[in-house]
């Protein structure tokens, strides 16, 4: 039988060979359950619940499995905690996307659980957004300004694919971690860059390899993460106008089956 642990540090970096060195490939956020594969001294090769796999080291990590039956995914962009037992001296800050268990809740306050049997208060969370284009761009635009990172998914830092991920895992739907994976996804149907709306997913390729991902914003406009989370247009002559992408688009998805709007 596989090992089981939950990430128990508000963010956690996975790299690609355990040492600290190495590239970091991916992060996975509090509470997220990873399954252990192999160990090397005091690194864990995991697999993420996306199927994403690398080595974590061992501070990240709890191998304690506890079960809660109410939930909330995180909206807003940092949410401070205070913990309990001191709340005065002692917070961490947890990302958007983070979804955490829920002991307690009035208007103000939620009372969350955090691994290692320790409690905490977050402020009221906005209610988790329905699956439609307009919730995906109000989330998607909560995050300018947020710095490109390599491997990074959370609000610290993002690449352009853990952006898209991240967005679209807060709202309940699945997609592969990788932009070469994305594009495999069953449910996305391919379209035209003209016929595009908001929320639909635009890639983007050099050489003929796809290296890029953007949320559409519709009318040429587009949301992603290069730099920094930020919008830009693929129009010629449009405020933000970004040469080298107009040129490089290569596929187009409709996420029509997951959104209404």
């Amino acid at each position: 039988m596989s090992r089981k642990a939950v990430i128990s540090t508000a963010v956690a970096s996975i790299y690609r060979e355990p040492r600290f060195n190495s590239e970091i490939v991916t992060q996975a956020l509090m509470w997220e359950i990873v399954e252990i594969l192999e160990e090397e001294k005091l690194w864990f090769h995991i697999r993420q619940e996306d199927g994403y796999q690398g080595w974590i080291y061992i501070f990240y990590i709890i191998e304690d499995i506890q079960s809660f039956p109410h939930w909330t995914t995180l909206t807003d962009r940092f949410i401070p905690v205070s913990f309990s037992k001191d709340e005065g001296s002692k917070r961490r800050m947890l990302s958007f996307g983070t979804k955490v268990p829920v002991i307690d809740k009035n208007a103000q306050f939620i009372t969350i659980a955090l691994p290692g049997e320790i409690s905490g208060k977050i402020p009221a969370q906005k209610p988790c957004p329905e699956n439609s284009r307009s919730d995906l761009v109000y989330l998607a635009k909560s995050l300018l300004g947020t710095p490109y990172i390599w491997g990074g998914k959370s609000a610290f830092g993002f690449d352009c694919s853990g952006f898209v991920q991240l967005i679209l895992s807060t709202m309940g739907i699945s997609i592969a971690r990788d932009t070469g994976m994305q594009v495999k996804t069953a449910w996305l149907s391919e379209i035209s860059v003209a016929d595009s709306k908001p929320g639909d997913l635009i890639y983007f390729a050099e050489n003929g390899k796809i290296n890029h991902v953007a949320f559409s914003l519709g009318e040429g406009k587009i949301i992603h993460c290069s730099g920094e989370v930020k919008i830009e247009s693929i129009n010629e002559g449009d405020v933000g106008f970004n040469q080298w992408l107009s040129q490089s688009i290569i596929n187009t998805y409709s996420i029509a089956d997951k959104v209404v709007g």
